[in-house]
């Protein structure tokens, strides 16, 4: 060894910087994963407001709606599948939550759309002869047969429908959704056997514009603040030098 130089302590050496620190350390990682996610959940719920919205400005009338679809049965009335609303009420849940719900009906016969709890359906149509719709296959309506006979009373003359229309020409039923079980019937107005008929149903939601222009202003806030993260962590990396 030359002169004058001198070698450090074993304590001092070892104590001594390895190097420089790099860039990436494993927080800064971790904060770029978070911020990828909270990113990609940003951008779902940005997805789902547009949809909303958009949805909501283009609608008929006010509701959205289901296409138009052709409905035809041999026997006396066709029901949907019980329609699950809650079985009971939420106190605190405001005036309208289940917005408002309508049925449009229209055959070349007179004809009857009601809807009634379950209960109520079930004792009137009970062991009549009717067809419940369970879906629809291209188009086609699916149809569950229940065997029976005739009604003993025209549907228009029963009191427990919560909501009813009859007529010739297009009925349109609207109804102020409520908590519970119900069913909705189509019937001819007099009760005839077949029914041959085209209905289309919509519901009508105060409150969806207001939850997807929500759901657009967290998704905004939720890709900005993603980006700026990300653009904050890759700043404070690229001004640490590099692990050489």
């Amino acid at each position: 060894m030359a002169d004058g130089d001198e070698q450090l302590p074993a304590s001092l050496a070892a104590t001594s910087p390895a190097g420089p620190r790099p860039g990436w350390t494993a927080g800064r990682v971790i904060g770029l994963l978070f911020a990828g996610v909270g990113g990609l959940i940003g951008l779902a719920l940005l997805a789902v407001g547009i949809a909303v919205t958009v949805g909501y400005i283009d609608r008929d009338d006010g509701y959205f709606t289901t296409d138009r679809q052709r409905l035809e049965s041999g026997t006396y009335a066709i029901t949907t599948e019980s329609i699950d609303l809650g079985a009971d009420e939420i106190d605190w849940a405001p005036a309208g939550i289940l917005g408002d719900i309508r049925f449009r009906v229209e055959g070349d016969e007179p004809v009857f759309v009601g809807i009634g709890r379950d209960e109520d359906v079930d004792r009137y149509l009970g062991d009549v002869a009717s067809d419940e719709l369970v879906g629809f296959d291209g188009g086609e309506a699916e149809l569950a047969r229940h065997e029976g006979k005739a009604p003993r009373t025209p549907p228009g003359e029963q009191g427990f429908w919560v909501a009813e229309a009859e007529g010739a020409g297009e009925q349109a039923l609207t109804w102020d959704a409520d908590f519970g079980r119900w069913t909705a019937v189509v019937m001819n107005a007099g009760a005839a056997r077949g029914i041959d008929v085209e209905a289309d149903a919509g519901v009508e939601l105060g409150w969806a514009i207001w939850a997807g222009l929500g759901l657009l202003v967290v998704g905004l806030l939720a890709v900005g603040g993603a980006v700026t993260v990300i653009v904050l962590l890759g700043r404070r990396a690229s001004r640490d030098p590099a692990a050489g």
